[in-house]
């Protein structure tokens, strides 16, 4: 079994951004079988509370990797994975390049579920995996 950390994700708001306030919940996978052909899901959450009825846009960075797919990382060892708009797991979640999804919204309270997938039967060494990513609010 290889240990998967949680994904650090940070906010960003765009400038002049008294309106709106993000927060982020990373993605924690848990224990990876290495042996097995099995893709591992998890799941993390992003919270908008605007004071108005603000139209907003979020994207998330590559991390590690690049948007198409992005790596954990436990030394110079690295497990890929990717992130989700939908629980199919079908839309990657990025900032609109490359055929990545953006999410959009309005109002002054949401909350979005980001969904993880690591494929199965990627043979990496045991260890703690984890990447960083940047949450940016654009309204």
């Amino acid at each position: 079994m290889t240990r998967v950390a949680g994904l650090g994700l940070l906010g960003a708001a765009a400038a002049g951004a008294a309106n709106c306030v993000l927060a982020a919940v990373g993605v924690v996978f848990g224990n990876y079988g290495t042996l097995s052909n099995t893709a591992l899901d998890g799941t993390g959450v992003v919270t908008v509370t605007c004071l108005l009825t603000d139209s907003y846009t979020i994207t998330l960075s590559s991390g590690n990797g690049t948007l198409l797919q992005r790596e954990m990382l436990s030394g110079t060892n690295v497990l890929n994975y990717n992130l989700y708009t939908d629980t199919a797991r079908t839309l990657i979640w990025g900032d609109g390049t490359s055929g990545t999804s953006i999410v959009s919204g309005s109002g002054t309270l949401a909350t979005y579920s980001i969904y993880g997938l690591i494929p199965g039967g990627q043979n990496v060494p045991a260890g703690i995996y984890s990447d960083s990513l940047v949450v940016t609010l654009n309204f």
